[in-house]
């Protein structure tokens, strides 16, 4: 990539587009088209981009733009200057423009400064340095900058390859930004008058700097994400780069709020996007996350640490799950730690080997537990991830690999110890009074817990309500919604004595359409059919999400398809219809839209939904259940 830097400022009022304000805590970092701008000193190639004024009057001030490509970091800039000091040494003491660049490496700052020297016209070349904060400076290889005399200064483009950059391809995640203009009056005595900046450097506060705010790229991707689920602004809380799917670009994987996200500039194109709603409350929860190649296929796998709350305590999970340039899914889970108002219990797990097409050894090791003992440790094992391993339970080690379909069981080890229960004598009339009794906390108890836990109040009441099987055993679950969640608790349901809760990503309660059941897979369960809709803009979309329990008890999107489009009085509707565990889309009827007022390219679709039937154009779609999802 190369750098530019322009400056200029009669021509700037035609190059450049309005001033942006340096007070603010942000600097723009333009996308640029592959080929659009050339080093060259002229100013042309910058019309209608925002440019950031320092410093003011005829004497050490400037205006300059910063922008990127898939190659580098460019600068244009106009100067202006009533003495310009330039010596063959290049050094601290003449003009310059400076860009200090901090980047995120590490979860620490990683500070580069770039020093851009101006030539003078027939006499000597332009140079770009680069070097650590106030520390010594060398060449950059494949660095550019031009120059160009102006009435009242000069105008000049630089770039520099991001691969000279220390961290420059994170440069869309949080980097830090300080330009500064270095004007030195005298070159018999020379020594630095001004240096009007955007801000001051502190090394010892980088953070305080400037945002680097890119438009366009992986940066537009992620924001229309968040923007989609109502969370402008928000800041991811682990960040990931590594092979997943695709070609041998890298994929980005983002922790953010309750989502993780997948997006790259191999992935989908570069424009789209895929997403999973974690099983957590807050993205607080999410203690830990990491990419490996936990499958031995050489590409990675997501590890999350996950802690889940309800009524009863919390427990921690060791989730992993798996991409398929398509998809975000569950791949596996591990019970790690349990925690009620009595006490805790926990287990230690290590990941040894793998590699070169070998996937590693998952060790899990019961650790020890307080205030919790086989006495009073009443809990049942997990049915949605593997259970924890006990202290005093039969097993105290167990090795799990990947086999190709799943992770088996390699290897475990016997507690020595374990807990035996003494024997008691039991009469035959409680033994009966013991299978009579109910194991499960009934389930106006369990609702009330819900309304308690997540601060619902009386005056929310549920709709959809239904009485159907969709997890566990044959008996039928509660099904309700509650403002804007989906609520399930059952007798044959998490042992009777614990609730499901999601939240359903709408912005209002009654974008919360209808909920459906009905049985899609043929497993004798029913799938969850929510009807939810999406208001962009003048536009409204309606989508339909299924949703299915999977046998381990996790909480599954199975398809996700746009079935209305209104804007104004225009509509295109489609027909949802389920016979005989099939589901049909028609393409329904269209209202003022059609062929030729369709004002879209095409019918959306793209990250992960599948697009509006067009009744004009498309044909009925039957899904059936192959390969873990509900397919065409």
């Amino acid at each position: 990539m190369r750098l530019r830097f322009i400056v200029g400022v009669a021509a700037l009022v035609v190059v450049f587009g309005a001033l942006a304000p340096t007070a603010g805590a942000q600097v723009r970092l333009h996308e640029l088209a592959e080929g659009a701008i050339r080093v060259d000193g002229m100013l042309r190639d910058w019309r209608g981009l925002r440019r950031v004024r320092v410093g003011r009057g005829r004497d050490a001030s400037m205006e300059f733009v910063l922008g990127y490509d898939e190659r580098g970091l460019y600068v244009a800039a106009s100067v202006r200057d009533e003495r310009f000091v330039r010596t063959p040494r290049f050094g601290p003491n003449e003009d310059a423009i400076v860009v200090t660049l901090a980047m995120p490496v590490r979860r620490r700052w990683r500070a580069s400064e770039f020093w851009l020297y101006a030539g003078v016209e027939g006499r000597s070349a332009g140079a770009v340095r680069m070097g650590p904060l106030r520390g010594r400076t060398r060449p950059v290889a494949g660095a550019r900058v031009v120059e160009a005399r102006t009435a009242d200064g000069y105008d000049l483009e630089a770039f520099v390859p991001w691969r000279q950059i220390p961290g420059g391809r994170r440069f869309d995640r949080g980097a830090r930004v300080a330009v500064r203009l270095r004007d030195v009056d005298s070159e018999a005595r020379p020594r630095v008058e001004n240096e009007p900046a955007t801000k001051p450097v502190d090394p010892r506060h980088l953070d305080r700097l400037d945002e680097l705010r890119p438009t366009g790229g992986q940066y537009a991707v992620l924001q229309r994400f968040l923007q989609s689920r109502d969370m402008p602004g928000a800041r991811p809380r682990y960040d990931l780069s590594g092979q997943l799917c695709g070609d041998r670009r890298p994929e980005r994987v983002v922790q953010v709020g309750r989502y993780v996200v997948v997006l790259g500039p191999g992935y989908r194109d570069g424009r789209g996007f895929d997403y999973t709603e974690l099983p957590v409350q807050s993205s607080s929860d999410v203690l830990g996350a990491r990419l490996r190649d936990f499958t031995g296929d050489g590409r990675k796998e997501l590890f999350l640490r996950l802690r889940q709350r309800d009524a009863r305590g919390t427990r921690d999970l060791w989730q992993l799950f798996a991409f398929d340039c398509e998809a975000i899914r569950p791949l596996w889970a591990l019970e790690v730690r349990k925690e009620t108002a009595a006490g805790h219990v926990e287990a230690r797990v290590h990941v040894r080997g793998g590699g070169r097409g070998a996937p590693p050894t998952i060790e899990v090791v019961a650790g020890r537990a307080e205030g919790l003992g086989p006495d009073d440790y009443a809990e049942a094992p997990a049915t949605d991830a593997e259970p924890i391993l006990l202290p005093w339970g039969p097993i105290l080690a167990r090795s799990y690999r990947w086999d190709g379909r799943r992770f088996a069981v390699v290897s475990e080890r016997p507690n020595p110890s374990p807990h035996r229960p003494a024997a008691t004598h039991r009469s035959a009339e409680t033994q009966r009074a013991e299978a009579a009794a109910p194991r499960a906390v009934a389930v106006s108890e369990l609702l009330a817990a819900v309304r308690r836990e997540r601060g619902i109040g009386r005056r929310v009441r549920p709709r959809f309500v239904a009485d159907v099987n969709v997890a566990g055993d044959r008996r039928p679950e509660h099904l309700e919604v509650l403002g804007k969640a989906l609520v399930v608790v059952g007798p044959g349901f998490r042992g009777g004595n614990g609730f499901f809760y999601y939240e359903v990503q709408v912005e209002r309660p009654e974008d919360l359409l209808r909920v459906e059941t009905a049985d899609l897979t043929g497993d004798g369960r029913a799938e969850i059919l929510v009807y939810v809709r999406q208001p962009i803009g003048e536009v409204r979309r309606t989508l339909l999400m299924v949703h299915r329990f999977t046998a381990e008890g996790r909480f599954e999107r199975i398809l996700a398809a746009e079935v209305a489009r209104t804007r104004g009085e225009d509509e295109v509707r489609n027909e949802v219809r389920v016979r005989r565990g099939r589901l049909e889309i028609r393409p329904g009827r269209a209202r003022g839209f059609g062929p030729e007022r369709w004002p879209w390219a095409d019918a959306g679709g793209g990250e992960g939904i599948e697009p509006l039937l067009l009744p004009w154009r498309d044909r009925p779609r039957r899904y059936r259940w192959r390969g873990g999802r509900l397919v065409p």
